[in-house]
């Protein structure tokens, strides 16, 4: 199986990163952690296309982390050539948004000749595709109010963690544990009052990462600047991982 990191930016594209995007591929089957607004781009510079995203598992409903699904759908509707559904899940809330977001970025657009399916998936609710994909939403700290999720993907034999955007809660060591690769935030080098995970989050609580290996993706410019410093390893736009 193999990761390819699209985008690992945060909002404000620190280090003139791409916003957030995760291709996880095996066997011609590709699923995609978030869906920044410069996927598409990122996708084409890969030599790859929508066409090769089977499934979009949205984290939460900030633009740096969903406004690339219109464009991966205008492009499917009239220069792909594809023919499977075009399934993008997420919080509550996923449906109404992309279908807004879609209408908003592209008035007018016509039917598209495949399948839509926008899912709205509970907490902890899993999803099943035979003995070939595994997908458990979970519960992260990121909004006062509403739903922000991280994921626990098994998919080829191997178990990758995303936590999305979350202050740090154990709730991320409990779901890592026993992953082969977790791919988790770092906004910022100290703790800010916001509910994001900081490096001084990750080292504090370094015990209770128990994944096989450890990525950060979001991160700031002073975690960045300070990359060689780091307790985990950064990963870079365009990175590949195979497990």
């Amino acid at each position: 199986m193999e990761l390819l990191f699209l985008g690992t930016g945060d909002a404000f594209a620190s280090g003139g990163r791409n916003a957030m995007a995760i291709l996880l591929r095996t066997e011609g089957f590709g699923v995609l952690l978030d869906c920044g607004p410069t996927t598409l781009v990122a996708l084409k510079r890969a030599s790859l296309s929508p066409s090769d995203v089977d499934l979009v598992l949205l984290s939460h409903h900030h633009g740096d982390h969903f406004a690339g699904v219109p464009f991966l759908l205008c492009h499917e509707r009239y220069v792909g050539r594809r023919a499977k559904p075009f399934r993008v899940y997420g919080p509550a809330g996923t449906v109404s948004l992309v279908e807004k977001a879609t209408s908003l970025f592209f008035p007018g657009i016509e039917p598209a000749p495949f399948s839509i399916d926008y899912r709205d998936l509970e907490p902890e609710e899993e999803q099943h595709e035979g003995d070939r994909l595994s997908i458990r939403p979970f519960r992260v700290d990121h909004f006062p109010s509403g739903v922000a999720f991280g994921y626990r993907v098994e998919i080829g034999g191997k178990t990758v963690v995303y936590s999305g955007d979350t202050a740090w809660t154990d709730v991320l060591g409990r779901e890592s544990e026993g992953a082969d690769l977790f791919v988790c935030e770092c906004s910022s080098l100290e703790r800010t009052g916001q509910k994001h995970t900081s490096h001084d989050d990750l080292v504090r609580n370094r015990g209770r990462i128990t994944a096989r290996r450890t990525l950060l993706v979001h991160a700031g410019d002073d975690v960045i600047a300070r990359e060689e410093e780091l307790a985990f390893e950064l990963a870079r736009d365009g990175m590949r991982v195979q497990l």
